[in-house]
């Protein structure tokens, strides 16, 4: 506080301010000083200006020690003002009334004591706000102090979450290599590419919170090769998004996660075929439709991420609002789309496969 840009002219306020005070109460006539009342004016406006600056001088030096804690901090301050305002009120007082009054020092007994007085009360009044604003500045530390800590505090988890991704979409994949390689070895040797890419992409959302919708939807087409190539005609996949909705941003491998738990718990075969939408007509969501037929899936093939670990993601970015809807018939996911500006809407079908 002591340190404000205006601190000079609010001296020259606080001093005159006063002055005026004293005046009012008619303070000279009761008390007769024997001085002129335009060297007291001069007095007071120095004493004040001696009183700030050495708490100035003196809140700097505790500042540069960082004296902890806060208790002790503004002891330190109230001691050091008070030593600091019986000094400016010596030096400057005495010699005023050796120059105003007399040689005789008995006649300076009551002018000091009353100028002691004055002292200690602007003393008191300038550290008093200064604890105030000593306390704000401290809370206001504390604030960010913690907002920086939940704010890592949600980073490390939504990295956690996103670790989770991995090694479950690698060990999905490699499954159905697995499978693949002794059937067909120029079909197994697109698929590795395919899977390249896609797991590329993969690695590299993990740099990202967010990912334009445009971008997933190019990473979906080739993770959705890898699906077709495995389950062939019995997984059919349609695409259908506006064009206001690309340059929206969505979560990284979000839909794949959809896509992937809608193959894992339920059916899929050419005799019963899924047919799964991802749609998007709003411009401020997208839908991941599934017709129901539901299996049975073991407790230790299922990891149970999916929907959590996309409700999490996004409640640590601040948006909420995924939307699970399941009817007799089918089965729904309906997560935010995260706008960071506007674009003209236009209206585009994509099929992805049929």
């Amino acid at each position: 506080m002591f340190n404000i840009r205006y601190r000079f002219g609010l001296m020259l306020l606080l001093g005159a301010y006063s002055f005026l005070n004293t005046l009012l109460i008619e303070s000279f006539e009761y008390y007769h000083l024997g001085a002129n009342q335009w060297v007291i004016f001069l007095l007071f406006l120095a004493v004040t200006a001696g009183i700030w600056e050495g708490n100035r001088i003196w809140d700097n030096w505790l500042s540069d020690v960082d004296i902890k804690p806060f208790w002790k901090r503004v002891s330190y301050n109230f001691a050091g003002g008070a030593v600091i305002t019986a000094l400016v009120a010596m030096l400057l007082g005495i010699p005023a009334a050796i120059y105003t009054l007399s040689k005789n020092w008995h006649e300076w007994i009551l002018p000091l004591k009353l100028l002691l007085m004055f002292c200690f009360r602007v003393n008191l009044f300038l550290n008093t706000i200064h604890v105030i604003f000593l306390y704000m500045k401290q809370l206001e530390q504390s604030r960010q102090l913690l907002e920086s800590y939940k704010r890592i505090s949600s980073q490390a988890q939504l990295q956690s979450l996103r670790n989770q991704v991995n090694p479950h979409f690698l060990f999905n994949n490699l499954s159905v290599l697995s499978a693949l390689i002794p059937q067909d070895a120029n079909a197994s040797i697109e698929f590795v590419k395919q899977f390249s890419n896609v797991y590329r992409y993969v690695l590299k959302s993990d740099e990202k919170e967010l990912i334009e919708l445009w971008q997933e939807l190019d990473f979906i087409e080739s993770y959705l090769y890898l699906l077709k190539t495995r389950f062939e005609t019995g997984l059919s996949i349609q695409v259908d998004i506006s064009e206001g909705c690309l340059s929206a941003y969505i979560l990284p491998v979000s839909l794949q996660m959809l896509v992937e738990n809608a193959v894992k718990h339920n059916i899929v075969s050419k005799s019963k075929p899924l047919h799964i939408e991802i749609s998007c007509h709003d411009n401020a969501s997208i839908t991941v439709r599934n017709n129901l037929q539901r299996k049975i899936v073991e407790e230790d093939q299922s990891t149970k991420l999916g929907l959590t670990n996309i409700t999490k993601r996004y409640d640590f970015l601040g948006h909420h609002g995924v939307v699970v809807e399941r009817t007799d018939q089918s089965f729904s996911v309906t997560i935010p789309l995260i706008r960071l500006d506007q674009q003209p809407m236009m209206h585009v079908n994509r099929v992805a496969s049929d």
